[in-house]
């Protein structure tokens, strides 16, 4: 069955004519966040995290529990976000005449085949697109309850993040991010399953080593570290020229997070 994990709200402002809240619909396979945000303030002001239990496949139980138990669901919002967090995303040279097909072969021949999904296509720089698709299933049951929302993919908000000489590490309970920057440019932006200490400071060593001029001079940057379950940060943190761990931000839902949550994992849902 599902659960609502977390709800934390303070007073919504828009009105029908007066929207000032925009609504992070953060989605992966096992669960659903709602990041509410006063575009005004430039302030998260609600938030709920909403996951599936283990024997429960698909989303449409996940859903069904959210519309009677959100208490969110029925608020009026400026613009609504469907942020697609999933591994199967590429990013690629962008092509002169767009050419879809070619661009769902690339992603297919990375990750399989997968019927009954949308492609959506996400240009950025001057000559790269980040390609990802969403399965319909679940597309039709989040565009009936917020029929106005927009898909995008978690991977767009990480590579909209500034940095030069860098290791970016975004931290989720199952998995992570994993995007670094050498001289300004990407150079690997990926997703991998969070595994053991050793294992998991083997992979991203490794890949820094392989790929970064020099690790010593490089930035570590990470979101959503989780105490007693990241210490394997602490293990690659002298690899590195510096470090910065990114807390929320302040206001009043962050900060009763990190009152009643003292060892959550949920920074990486307020980098937008």
């Amino acid at each position: 069955m599902a659960k609502k994990k977390i709800g934390i709200y303070t007073s919504l402002e828009s009105t029908f004519n007066n929207k000032v809240e925009d609504l992070y619909l953060i989605v992966d396979r096992e669960s659903i966040v709602f990041s509410v945000k006063n575009i005004n303030r430039n302030e998260f002001v609600a938030f709920e995290h909403f996951e599936n239990s283990a024997d429960n496949i698909g989303w449409h139980q996940l859903i069904a529990y959210l519309q009677n138990n959100s208490k969110l669901i029925q608020h009026v919002f400026a613009n609504i976000h469907f942020v697609w967090n999933s591994p199967r995303c590429i990013i690629t040279k962008k092509l002169q005449k767009e050419d879809t097909l070619r661009y769902q072969q690339e992603l297919d021949l990375v990750y399989g085949n997968s019927n009954e999904e949308e492609l959506y296509l996400k240009p950025f720089d001057d000559d790269k697109i980040l390609v990802f698709s969403v399965p319909d299933a679940l597309s039709t049951l989040l565009s009936r309850s917020f029929p106005t929302g927009k898909w995008h993919h978690y991977m767009e908000y990480v590579l909209a993040q500034d940095a030069q000489d860098a290791a970016l590490l975004f931290l989720f309970e199952k998995n992570y991010c994993l995007r670094l920057v050498n001289d300004g440019k990407n150079q690997l932006v990926n997703h991998f399953q969070l595994e053991g200490d050793d294992q998991n400071c083997f992979t991203i060593l490794n890949a820094c080593s392989n790929i970064l001029a020099n690790t010593n001079e490089a930035h570590l940057k990470v979101w959503g570290i989780h105490q007693l379950q990241n210490s394997f940060v602490n293990a690659i943190v002298p690899y590195f020229k510096s470090f910065e761990l990114v807390l929320d931000q302040i206001g009043d839902v962050q900060t009763s997070l990190n009152k009643n949550y003292p060892n959550h994992m949920y920074a990486t849902y307020f980098i937008f």
